[in-house]
């Protein structure tokens, strides 16, 4: 009987179905071999469905579903049935074509015009952003996109983001009539600089047009013609993961009160080593420590137990950026980042990375992260 039948090896090189495919079809009922060993369980087919075989072949290789293709084995002796699901799977096949077809015709429109998310803005209240973290741009060449403020759009708001590595700010906006989908581009300083102050920061203040797309910035100041800029190229750090730190003793002061204890606080530095036996930044006056307590935040000697270093001038710098009497301090208790938060905006705040042994290079972020 062997001498008629062909073994499943055979079988796979003279049909093109890999011996896998031709285990799986005898499972699944569509194509069972002529007889199978007992004793080994080996499969051997007649030539006939080697034929059957080549046909399975055929239609898997154009995604016909496994229920069709049992129906076109099942009536291959009768060639009108199995040509009616043959028709009807070409028909659909073709539908699947013209609406890919159509969906690349989009892709390509897309790609070469991005779509672009379109929204009004008070003057004053981007103004005002803009004022709370221009502070924290970079002027790091090596950093492209860091010379810029990043403009994210999305969650229904407009944020404005700088960051030079050792410390971020974030700013948020409210925006009016928004169409479009989620952007985040970097707008170069010179042309957010250039938009008007907004000195009238009253509902009926002056409001900007705003258009974001991948590839260019367009910002309209009433009475003028708007102005074009190209984004920032590179790679911006990823900001939402350092607003998710885990904060801990989140305590409120005034910030004028915050502002005479770092500028006239205790000097930084007693000369007690760390655990490594050198003397944590004894002496520097660019540095200062500060301890975030239940009641408070006093200025401090790095020594004292949970005391954190920050750059002096950064503190102060955050802390005037702030637009209101009263600041919230948080401390992050893995990396040690210090939040610096208006009362009245909690969401707009400035991130402020400890200074470390003078051998130590620390940042808020070591690469950019990718968009």
């Amino acid at each position: 009987m062997h001498d008629q039948l062909r073994g499943i090896g055979a079988v796979a090189a003279e049909s093109g179905l890999p011996v896998s495919a031709l285990r799986f079809y005898d499972a699944a009922g569509v194509l069972r071999p002529a007889w199978s060993d007992p004793a080994t369980g080996y499969r051997w087919y007649s030539r006939d469905q080697v034929d059957q075989a080549r046909l399975v072949a055929r239609l898997r290789q154009v995604e016909m579903p496994l229920a069709e293709i049992a129906e076109v084995v099942a009536g291959r002796h009768r060639p009108v049935d199995a040509l009616a699901v043959l028709e009807r799977h070409q028909r659909t096949l073709e539908e699947r074509f013209a609406a890919a077809r159509e969906q690349l015709s989009d892709a390509r429109a897309l790609l070469a015009d991005p779509p672009a998310t379109r929204f009004e803005v008070s003057a004053g209240d981007l103004a005002r952003a803009l004022a709370a973290v221009r502070y924290a741009v970079s002027s790091d060449p090596a950093w492209p996109a860091l010379t810029g403020i990043l403009l994210d759009c999305s969650d229904g708001g407009l944020r404005l983001v700088a960051c030079d590595r050792a410390r971020l700010a974030v700013a948020s906006v409210s925006v009016r009539h928004l169409d479009g989908p989620p952007v985040r581009v970097v707008a170069p300083l010179a042309a957010l600089d250039a938009l008007p102050d907004g000195a009238d920061r009253g509902a009926d203040g002056p409001v900007l047009s705003v258009e974001l797309r991948v590839d260019r910035v367009v910002l309209g100041a009433p009475g003028a013609d708007p102005s074009t800029a190209e984004p920032v190229a590179g790679e911006y750090p990823d900001y939402r993961a350092l607003l998710r730190a885990s904060w801990v003793r989140e305590v409120r002061i005034p910030a004028s009160d915050l502002v005479s204890r770092v500028v006239d606080g205790l000097p930084v530095g007693d000369g007690t080593p760390d655990d490594e036996g050198t003397p944590a930044d004894d002496g520097r006056p660019d540095v200062v420590a500060v301890l975030l307590r239940d009641h408070g935040v006093d200025v401090v000697r790095p020594s004292v137990p949970g005391a954190v270093t920050f750059d002096r001038a950064y503190l102060l710098e955050a802390l005037a950026a702030i637009d209101g009497d009263d600041v919230t301090l948080a401390l992050d208790a893995v990396r040690q980042v210090l939040a610096v938060a208006c009362l009245t905006r909690p969401d707009d705040r400035s991130l402020l990375m400890p200074v470390r042994r003078r051998q130590d290079s620390t940042n808020l972020s070591a690469r950019p992260r990718s968009r």
